[in-house]
């Protein structure tokens, strides 16, 4: 602040000296367009300084920053890729696997359809055992049961005979 009152007091006194001279104090002010050698030294001072600070504080970190992301860009596309095999790798073991199970399911399907048709099978031949069996037994019981009808007719038919002859002796 005091260096500014300071610059400022002067330009006064240098306002007053240019009104004594002839000229406003507004021609006494230094003008903004021209700049001096000083000026433009410390401009290219400050601007050289700028791209050194940047360059060291704040592009160096950001290409080292972009280099570490590129590096981890690369290591995630080779960790996808690797990921990638890997699942196809398991696609095609399960494809396989699941290949291998159908072909079992088959297998096991094929054997209790024949298993089945054996006890079917065994199970019709059974049952034919069965109604030949039973088909012997009652032809038997039926034979026998012939057996005593005819004889149990013949000795019907022989007490009708002997009743129908002693019937007739009575009449005549």
């Amino acid at each position: 602040m005091p260096s500014m009152m300071v610059s400022l007091s002067s330009i006064i006194l240098l306002a007053g000296n240019g009104a004594a001279h002839g000229g406003s104090f507004v021609d006494s002010l230094p003008d903004p367009m021209k700049p001096t050698l000083v000026e433009i030294g410390f401009v290219i001072l400050l601007l050289v300084l700028l791209h050194f600070f940047l360059k060291s504080n704040f592009f160096r970190p950001l290409g080292k920053l972009m280099d570490d992301r590129e590096t981890e860009i690369l290591a995630g596309a080779s960790a996808k890729a690797e990921a990638a095999k890997t699942i196809e790798a398991r696609q095609a073991e399960y494809a396989e696997r699941l290949k291998e199970l159908r072909a079992k399911a088959f297998e096991y399907r094929r054997e209790l359809a024949q298993a089945a048709t054996a006890e079917k099978t065994e199970f019709t031949d059974k049952a034919r055992q069965d109604a030949a069996s039973m088909r012997k037994d009652a032809a038997d019981k039926l034979a026998n049961q012939r057996e005593t009808a005819k004889s149990e007719l013949i000795a019907q038919v022989d007490a009708l005979a002997d009743e129908m002859v002693q019937h007739l002796l009575k009449q005549a």
